[in-house]
């Protein structure tokens, strides 16, 4: 039988139940009313003031980000930079996670990105995709993602769905492969430009054999940025709400800052909304 680091290392995911505490879910809890709070009052304000949300940020390198539903620009779809806006997630929810990825991997990762997704009733597929496509303009080439699960995700308000095993099923397939700290793994092709900008191409996502992986309030999914994964509507009448916290080796420095340097004053890339049901990631060209 695997242990977690096996099982990790061949799957690029594992499932760690009930890997938050009360008090930790009462953190992201409060963090959660807080930062949603403001990220409608942004949304509002923003469009008040008849600014575009660039030119918002371009002017704002410090504010939280937030990144309305396709269909409706005041809708929060999701909202980004946590660590940096909200002092208790950083101190106190941030080295918990790094505990946990430190213990299954043996080394030491520091924060790269953040965000929340707030998976709204009708809202929120997330298609096929790879996480890596979107970080290659920074020095890490591996990264650990913490996804913990502020409400039970389950098939019918959009869990996350994860390969069997990948790398088993794609063995054949001639594609980029790069080396990282858990082996040499794929990059797989994406489609370009348009509404499926950074989608995995479809005939490779018909090659995998998918798995829906449901987690109670208080789960942590820890999965790297090779891993494939996606998301379906949530098709029932409550918000799904799931944070992301996304990690690299401390041995390639630290790049929080300057990632959302970047994003903050180039909005509109479309690196930044890989296979993301918003309007920006048809921008791509």
């Amino acid at each position: 039988m695997l242990n977690d680091a096996q099982t990790f290392s061949q799957k690029g995911y594992i499932a760690l139940q009930q890997a938050l505490n009360s008090d930790d879910i009462e953190t992201l809890d409060n963090a959660s009313q807080e930062l949603y709070t403001r990220s409608e009052q942004l949304l509002k304000s923003i469009a008040k003031n008849g600014d575009t949300l660039t030119e918002f940020y371009n002017k704002n390198t410090d504010e939280l980000i937030v990144v309305p539903e396709i269909d409706n620009a005041n809708k929060v779809c999701r909202y980004e930079y946590i660590s940096g806006y909200s002092v208790a997630v950083r101190t106190k929810i941030i080295p918990k996670l790094q505990t946990l990825i430190e213990q299954l991997t043996q080394k030491k990762f520091v924060l790269f990105k953040d965000k929340c997704n707030a998976k709204n009733p009708g809202g929120g597929a997330f298609a096929p995709h790879q996480d890596i496509i979107a970080y290659d303009q920074f020095k890490p080439t591996y990264h650990i993602t913490a996804a913990i699960f502020l409400d039970d995700a389950t098939i019918e308000n959009g869990c996350l769905f994860f390969p069997e095993n990948y790398l088993e099923d794609l063995k054949d397939l001639n594609t980029t492969r790069v080396s990282t700290l858990n082996g040499n793994l794929p990059i797989l092709d994406s489609d370009k430009g348009g509404r499926t900008h950074g989608n995995i191409c479809q005939d490779i996502s018909e090659q995998i054999r998918w798995t829906p992986v449901t987690a109670k309030k208080g789960d942590v999914v820890l999965f790297d940025s090779y891993a494939p994964h996606y998301s379906e509507i949530n098709s029932s009448n409550m918000t799904r709400r799931a944070m992301f916290f996304t990690f690299n080796a401390e041995s390639d420095g630290d790049f929080y800052q300057a990632y959302y340097d970047m994003k903050h004053r180039e909005f509109d890339n479309p690196k930044f909304h890989i296979a993301t049901p918003t309007a920006h990631r048809e921008l791509a060209e």
